[in-house]
């Protein structure tokens, strides 16, 4: 028997095995693995900005059907109305001459006139309206004079319509001066006075359209003060005393005199002291008016802008 060296069967062993390596098996073909799912999308994240800007309600969200205001939106009587532009005064201007046309106030151009002369009539048209009314305030004197002799001689009584006169004659000498001066130099702002500083025109300078405008931004402002300073007038009716009649320390509380003058149509400039003793004055002004209505018996003969203006001095 032959015997293997262990070191035959070793290498035997060995060889086997490097020839294993070198026989070809077949492989079986990988099984496809089922594509991984798509990773999902990052969240979006909102651009924030540094600084945004306010956010514009939108106007359902700011009106609901049940909204009730709490308190009535009135315009503060201090805050002053927006400026007109120049194209509105002279807009307003216009239409101020074209009334007084109108109403005889105010001669018209003649038919067929071109701008240039149109506009030089109208021009020479006003000058010479303000020239009467200047010259009727001088005039007027004599006419008051008279009236005074005739009550210093004991003959009739003053009456309503004398009374009123007077009190616009001194009012309007305080203002025919200032007047004449900017008539003068300015006289195109004139327009822009009554629109803004109608105190300053005496009343005979003051045309038909003018008036009314002045007499309804008066009405506007007495009611916006009475509607804003309601609390105030309270707080007077509560001092009454005697019933009807309120102490005059009652105007030195603060915003009483302002509300008192605002309602009684008078200027509020100035300070306290000032304001009282206006309202003063026009009390005493209304206390002589009202003895006279009854004295001459107008009560019931009164036109409806004399009723008109009556209530209005007195705050009603």
């Amino acid at each position: 028997m032959f015997h293997v060296p262990p070191s035959w069967s070793s290498a035997r062993s060995l060889t086997s095995r490097h020839l294993v390596r070198f026989l070809s098996t077949p492989v079986p073909a990988p099984k496809p693995r089922p594509a991984p799912p798509a990773p999902a999308p990052a969240p979006h994240k909102h651009k924030l900005d540094l600084r945004p800007a306010p956010i514009k309600p939108s106007r359902a969200s700011t009106v609901s059907a049940t909204h009730v205001p709490l308190k009535a939106t009135v315009p503060s009587p201090a805050q002053s109305d927006s400026a007109p532009s120049l194209r509105d005064v002279k807009a307003a201007a216009r239409r101020d001459i074209e009334d007084a046309e109108a109403h005889g106030v105010l001669k018209p151009p003649p038919e067929g006139a071109n701008w240039f002369k149109s506009t030089l009539h109208k021009a020479i048209e006003i000058a010479k309206f303000y020239y009467r009314g200047t010259k009727l305030i001088f005039t007027r004197r004599k006419e008051i004079n008279l009236i005074r002799a005739r009550i210093k001689a004991g003959g009739s009584p003053l009456t309503r319509s004398e009374f009123r006169l007077i009190r616009t004659q001194r009012s309007d000498m305080n203002k025919v001066v200032p007047f004449l001066f900017i008539a003068l130099l300015l006289e195109e702002i004139i327009p822009l006075i009554a629109i803004y500083a109608p105190f300053m025109l005496p009343s005979t300078c003051i045309l038909p359209s003018q008036r009314e405008r002045i007499d309804a931004k008066r009405a506007d402002k007495a009611t916006a003060f009475a509607l804003e300073y309601r609390h105030i007038f309270n707080l007077l009716k509560q001092a009454e005393s005697p019933p009807g009649h309120i102490p005059l320390t009652a105007l030195k509380s603060t915003g009483a005199s302002l509300a008192v003058c605002g309602i009684l149509r008078i200027s509020t400039v100035g300070i306290d002291p000032l304001r009282i003793r206006r309202i003063q004055n026009h009390l005493k002004f209304i206390a002589e008016d009202d003895q006279l209505l009854i004295q001459d018996r107008l009560l019931d003969h009164m036109t409806p802008r004399e009723l008109e203006e009556a209530l209005g001095e007195r705050g009603m």
